[in-house]
């Protein structure tokens, strides 16, 4: 059976989610693609890299997150009192653009994957709410307790969205302790669909270096620690632009959704600045310079420090007029929102 799950854009509100204030996340048509069938053992494949795990080996980095989905919905599977049933997992693609890494949120689409492929594998129907507590718990997990969630809503639920952390997990421990069961009815992440106007177009400009996004958000939570009013004032400034950037969205106002896509690249680069890393980079600055000029705007997607600038502009003649502008400069990508999920409470 193939499987899709949709990469992950940030519009608005990185940083500031980590504290509880809502972000801006499309899940977009460049996706992360599977395929599982029926096997005498359990066996996971990255096929870009030919990397394989069977239980008692090593796991390859390449599906570290894979593995997590993968054991956590056999727990589940087991306290519901399903026989296990073997299967081989294979990733036929990745999130690359000329063979590098964009940030699109490989590793919750690969959890999300794996934790769908194991389910219907053991003949276990998820919930949407299900699937993105399991998901979110896994990858939360893997990443030693860090992350907003902000990627997994996307890949599970598509659409643009408003996503709000919850804090429903204590510590990697306690997700690895807790019943299965217990996971998938917790709410870890709040989320609301937010209509956009059908002329949003977005484009993706890879800066041509990837970024460490778990060393990024180290360091500004070090920064938070160490002089939390800076930081509050910082993580507000972004708040609000995510504020604004859904409202304008949602009313059809699209200067004021460019003009907060511009001050939120600002508020970015404010954050780093006070907390010494480079979240928006010469590249990235860059990025935002050449939008500007075409009358789009563009800001980081995600932790900032490489991977990808996203532009927003509004229509196929100023999407055009962008692409124009970045030619040579910056591997541009086309992505859209793609249709929500919808499936059961």
């Amino acid at each position: 059976m193939k499987l899709a799950a949709a990469g992950k854009v940030f519009l608005a509100g990185e940083y500031a989610v980590l504290e509880g204030s809502p972000a801006l996340v499309a899940g977009v048509d460049r996706a992360l693609h599977a395929e599982w069938s029926p096997s005498a053992q359990l066996e996971l494949i990255h096929r870009p890299s030919g990397a394989t795990y069977v239980p008692g080996g090593g796991v390859p980095v390449e599906l570290c997150f894979a593995r997590a989905g993968v054991t956590l919905a056999l727990r589940l599977c087991a306290e519901e009192g399903l026989p296990e049933r073997a299967f081989r997992l294979a990733f036929e693609d990745d999130f690359a653009l000329e063979g590098r890494k964009i940030g699109l949120g490989g590793s919750a689409a690969a959890t999300a994957l794996a934790i769908e492929a194991t389910c219907s594998a053991q003949g276990r129907v998820l919930s949407l709410a299900e699937h993105l507590a399991l998901a979110a718990a896994a990858h939360w997990a893997e990443q030693g307790g860090s992350g907003s969630g902000g990627d997994v809503a996307a890949s599970v639920l598509g659409g643009v969205l408003q996503v709000r952390t919850q804090r429903a997990f204590v510590s990697v421990e306690d997700v690895l302790r807790s019943p299965a069961q217990a996971l998938a009815r917790a709410k870890p992440l709040e989320t609301a669909r937010v209509a956009v106007q059908p002329d949003l177009r977005l484009l993706l400009l890879f800066t041509g270096a990837s970024a460490d996004s778990r060393a990024l958000v180290r360091a500004v939570k070090s920064f938070a620690a160490g002089m939390p009013q800076k930081w509050q004032r910082r993580a507000g400034a972004i708040a609000a632009e995510s504020a604004a950037l859904k409202a304008a969205l949602e009313s059809g106002d699209r200067e004021a959704a460019l003009q907060a896509v511009r001050d939120a690249a600002l508020a970015m680069g404010a954050l780093g600045e006070d907390a010494g890393v480079g979240i928006v980079t010469p590249a990235l600055e860059r990025a935002c310079a050449l939008a500007a000029s075409a009358g789009a705007a563009a800001k980081p997607s995600g932790a900032g420090g490489g991977d990808c600038a996203v532009a927003l502009c509004f229509g196929d003649e100023a999407l055009e007029r962008l692409e124009r502008a970045c030619f040579g400069v910056f591997p541009a990508l086309r992505v859209r929102p793609v249709p929500a999920k919808e499936r059961g409470p």
